[in-house]
């Protein structure tokens, strides 16, 4: 199982003239069963882009890209994953401004995922994670 980073839901929502081709293919493998995951932080994240870029009307399409995919387990951020967020912060001296990212990792390896679809290089400063894109 992969995890699905909020740069993936973006470029397919806004037509990325660079990055929305790849990231088409990613969502349609999972549409197609590839079985992934992401978390309630991607989900907030897309959601306050869109509105962000004054694009909000497309939050329910997105929503309904989220509840056609079938095999996308969609994860809740816990406690726990704050406390393996400090530690793989302190462990790599990542900087502050990664928090999302790393809030993701401890994310990730609570599930023991080690594989993630993204455009971010950011998670590229975590050994254990492979980006996929």
């Amino acid at each position: 199982m992969r995890f699905i980073d909020s740069n993936i839901f973006i470029y397919v929502l806004t037509a990325d003239p660079h990055y929305g081709f790849r990231a088409k293919e990613i969502l349609k493998a999972v549409e197609k069963g590839e079985k992934a995951a992401t978390s309630t932080l991607n989900l907030i994240q897309v959601c306050s882009y869109l509105r962000w870029k004054r694009r909000a009307e497309i939050i329910p399409v997105f929503l309904s890209l989220i509840w056609s995919l079938p095999t996308l387990i969609i994860y809740q951020i816990t406690m726990n994953d704050f406390i393996r967020f400090q530690r793989i912060q302190r462990i790599f001296n990542l900087p502050w401004s990664m928090w999302d990212d790393i809030l993701i990792a401890a994310q990730m390896e609570r599930l023991g995922i080690k594989e993630i679809y993204s455009n971010d290089r950011d998670f590229d400063k975590i050994p254990w994670i492979t980006r996929i894109f």
